[in-house]
């Protein structure tokens, strides 16, 4: 019974060597490092006079800074938010290597640092070496181009990837594959200049985002050849292709693919109706953004197999007659219908 006392207390010292006031000392000096790059790390921001003003930590514990979240068994650091923290910086070069202390880190938030990539060989790739439990990763409002495709492609335990506008643009394909992407559920590419999936993501042996669920692509320069693109992704629920350059009518064959899509943003573009017009098969879509096309009165067609819609936005610059909101050409019995009318209309049943 000793002994079992005894490996107990040896067992709870060791999870307590090399803490300092709660954190690892070892981390706490790790993001001291960080510093001259993220000057508020160890800063909170509260109102004042409507601004948010930068006071520093009072805790020299750094797991109970605002910054910073730990494992409150371990003291090891898991999220860290280090967003806006060089906002005043002209573009800099990152070296990621200054993360690979963090050892448990499970979300790293970059947003809005002017990083514009990283140091020669101390990329993100770097962090493969002993980040295996990071997760999610977000960069966007940076300045990265597609070159960080190819160091990203090495974190295979990313479940979620925020390069929202930063400024990539497809140009430029990389050799490298995607395929340690297989965890990846989210991606957020918004707010680019790119204009196809197939010159960013496409390795030697194709696509591989198999466990895709949410693919944001607003504000690009898509065209309707992204379709075909996207087919491959059949576990994809949300897609967002909103504010891009699709224009007419869209082929349903290749947006059918997607059985599993359960929210859909085409709004902001000049989209006018579906090829067929009865051909959306996608019998799980519940949200359906359309507002701001083209489309006239004919559209309720096409959605009318959409048995579980319950949220429409819709602009309808044409309506020729009457809409009937409860006939058969209305998709789903008691949806949350919200119409964008430009011109004077009447509703039936409503």
């Amino acid at each position: 019974m000793e002994l079992k006392w005894l490996a107990l207390v040896l067992v709870v010292l060791s999870l307590g060597a090399g803490l300092c006031d709660g954190c690892l000392e070892e981390e706490r000096s790790a993001l001291f490092q960080l510093k001259p790059f993220f000057e508020f790390i160890n800063y909170k921001f509260q109102p004042n006079n409507f601004e948010l003003n930068p006071k520093k930590e009072s805790s020299s514990n750094c797991c109970e800074w605002e910054r910073v979240e730990c494992n409150p068994i371990t003291g090891r650091v898991t999220h860290l938010f280090l967003n806006y923290s060089g906002y005043n910086k002209m573009d800099w070069y990152l070296n990621a290597s200054l993360f690979l202390p963090f050892e448990e880190l499970q979300s790293l938030s970059l947003i809005g640092n002017s990083i514009a990539g990283c140091v020669v060989n101390q990329g993100f790739e770097r962090l493969s070496l002993k980040l295996d439990k990071l997760e999610n990763l977000d960069l966007s409002e940076n300045y990265f181009n597609d070159s960080i495709l190819a160091s990203l492609s090495e974190l295979s335990s990313l479940k979620s990837l925020n390069l929202a506008y930063n400024i990539l643009t497809g140009s430029n394909p990389t050799n490298e594959s995607n395929n340690n992407w297989m965890n990846l559920k989210e991606l957020y590419l918004g707010g680019n200049e790119i204009n196809s999936l197939g010159s960013l993501f496409h390795g030697k042996e194709g696509m591989k985002l198999n466990k895709l669920e949410v693919l944001s692509l607003y504000d690009n320069l898509f065209n309707n050849s992204i379709f075909p693109s996207l087919a491959v992704l059949s576990n994809l629920k949300s897609l967002d292709l909103s504010y891009n350059q699709l224009e007419g009518a869209i082929y349903t064959k290749d947006l059918n693919a997607l059985s599993n899509l359960e929210d859909l943003i085409l709004s902001g573009n000049e989209v006018n109706g579906f090829i067929p017009s009865q051909g959306i098969r996608l019998m799980n879509l519940k949200v359906v953004d359309l507002s701001r096309n083209d489309f006239n009165n004919s559209i309720m067609s096409s959605l009318a197999t959409l048995s579980n819609l319950k949220t429409l936005w819709i602009d309808i610059y044409q309506c020729n007659g009457l809409i009937d909101m409860k006939g058969k050409n209305h998709p789903s019995p008691h949806p949350q219908y919200f119409y964008f009318l430009k011109k004077k209309k009447e509703i039936l049943n409503e």
